[in-house]
Parts: structure tokens; sequence; C-alpha cells
């Protein structure tokens, strides 16, 4: 037996119309999640470029 709940249902199904407040949270939480996804790319750039220099650095001290 499904529990079926109006609230729930409305909750699921917004209106996701531009400018709704459904809609502008979408926006945002993509905003976030590609910040997030450009700042994992910098670190990961970052650590690359740090373990080079490390292995330079290396190779010059022998």
């Amino acid at each position: 037996m499904t529990y079926f709940s109006p609230d729930l249902f409305e909750i699921r199904h917004q209106y996701i119309g531009t400018g709704s407040p459904a809609f502008l949270k979408a926006v945002e939480m993509m905003k976030n999640r590609t910040k997030i996804e450009a700042l994992n790319q910098v670190l990961h750039t970052l650590e690359l470029g740090l373990s080079d220099l490390v292995e330079e650095a290396a190779r010059y001290q022998k």
C-alpha cells in the first residue's frame, strides 16, 4: 500500500518557470556545483605543479 501525500506531490512537482523560487534555487545549485568543480580542477592543477617542483628539486639535489 502506497501512502500518498498531497504535500509531497506539491514539493516534487513545483512550478519551474523562469523566476520562480524553485527555478532560482536550481540555478543557484548549478552555479555552486560549477564553482566547486572549478575549484577542484584548480586544486588538482596545483597538486600536479607541486609534484613536478618536488621532482625537479630532487633531481638537482643529487
